[in-house]
This record gives structure tokens, C-alpha cells and sequence, in this order.
């Protein structure tokens, strides 16, 4: 890794799916009462088939950029993620109940602040549009994340121990000449602290996330979950 690698910190686990969040945004449109049947439930939480099917139209159009065509066999692969993805995000909304973990309106207003600061002038509001989202359905998607965020830092990232060995070893392998002059050391040394205790915590999201699925069952209507995967579209 490059020092400039090393600048790229997480604060939790959901920082990437905070970023990504447009992309998974809902937009139940339809009134069809076979698209508003559930597809996941995990606990209260529900995702419709018209949620999901947003969710596998917006991630494939990031997968295959221009695609016209998808093979069935990838478009299914492509289901598969996006069914695991969405019961787990139902999975840690029902563990931050349990919490009684919740995302407040400050918080809230200050992520979508930070989101919208990285585009100018009126670019985000035309990004929204040129997407089909509506405001509304993006920020309660950065409420989920937000709060998928906080459940993972609480249960995984503010539990695991770095010790000088494991800065030690980092230093070793990607500084091997030491720091550059103009780095100040101890910015460096806490950047390595929270990369490595990152990286622990990834390691431990399976094996949590399965004690969770034990605690918390996910509910798959397999009579519509047939149909998707049957479905060329």
C-alpha cells in the first residue's frame, strides 16, 4: 500500500454503502398488488417485490454501465447479492431495535449535508432526476445506512484491540524507510490504528452476521422469489 492508501480511512463498515446509497434507493412506483406483495422479511421489516426489483434495476445498471442485454445467468447472480444485501440491512435494523440504537435528525441532516457538499451548484438535485429518485426516497436510504453504520461500530469496530505489534508489523510492511518528512507521525499512526481495526472488524462481519440471522429470521416469499429468478427481466 502507498501513503496515500493509507489516507483512506473507515469510519465504520457502512461508510461504502453510505456513498453507494443512491444507487440503492426504492421507488416503489407501482400499484399492482403482486408488486407490493413481500419478497424479504426479517421481524416488522419488510421489502417489497417493487423494492427489490428497484434495488436489481439500479445496481445493474452500475454493474453492466450500457448494457442492453444482461445474461440470465449474471442477471441472477445479480439477484442473489441484492436479495442477501437487503435482509441483512433488515437483519441489523432489527438488532438496532434491540439496541434501542437510532439515528437522530441531526445526524441525519448532517450526512446528507456532507453528500451534497461533494456536488456543485445544482448537480445533486439533477443527479436525483436523472436517476428517477426522489429526495425523499434518497435521504430515508441514508437513514439506513447511518444506521446500519452505527450498529456495526457498536457491535464490531469500537470492539477490536490494535495492539503495537499490529502497528508495528504495518509500519514494517508499508513504511519499510520510514515516514516521509513532511507526514506528521502521530495523524499517520492513528490512521494505521483505525485501517487495521477496519480490517479486523471486516473479518468478524460473517461470523457476526450469522449469529444474527439465527436471532433475527429472514422470511423469503418463495412463491415470488420463484417468479424473479423464472423472470428474464
Amino acid at each position: 500500500m502507498n501513503r496515500d492508501a493509507t489516507t483512506t480511512v473507515w469510519i465504520g463498515l457502512g461508510r461504502l454503502l453510505l456513498l453507494m446509497a443512491g444507487v440503492w434507493c426504492f421507488c416503489a412506483c407501482s400499484s399492482d398488488s403482486q408488486e407490493e406483495a413481500y419478497l424479504i422479511r426479517v421481524g416488522t421489516g419488510t421489502v417489497t417485490v417493487a423494492e427489490f426489483k428497484r434495488a436489481v434495476e439500479a445496481s445493474a445498471e452500475e454493474a453492466f454501465p450500457g448494457d442492453q442485454t444482461i445474461d440470465p445467468t449474471a442477471l441472477n447472480d445479480l439477484r442473489v447479492r441484492v436479495l442477501k444485501q437487503l435482509s441483512e440491512e433488515l437483519i441489523i435494523a432489527e438488532r438496532a431495535k434491540q439496541l434501542n440504537i437510532q439515528v437522530s435528525d441531526q445526524e441525519l441532516e448532517s450526512a446528507v449535508d456532507a453528500v451534497k457538499a461533494d456536488y456543485p451548484d445544482d448537480t445533486f438535485e439533477k443527479t436525483l432526476l436523472e436517476n428517477a429518485i426522489s429526495y425523499q426516497a434518497w435521504k430515508k436510504k441514508i437513514a439506513t445506512r447511518l444506521l446500519m453504520d452505527k450498529v456495526i461500530n457498536k457491535e464490531l469496530v469500537d470492539n477490536v484491540q490494535i495492539t503495537e505489534k499490529d502497528v508495528s508489523a504495518y509500519f514494517q510492511t508499508h513504511f519499510p524507510e520510514g515516514l516521509p518528512q513532511d507526514e506528521d507521525a502521530d495523524q499517520i499512526n492513528e490512521r494505521i490504528v483505525q485501517h487495521l481495526r477496519q480490517q479486523k472488524a471486516e473479518a468478524l462481519y460473517q461470523g457476526w452476521m450469522d449469529k444474527l440471522k439465527a436471532a433475527f429470521p429472514v422470511d423469503i416469499n418463495q412463491k415470488r422469489w420463484k417468479r424473479l429468478v423464472a423472470s428474464k427481466s
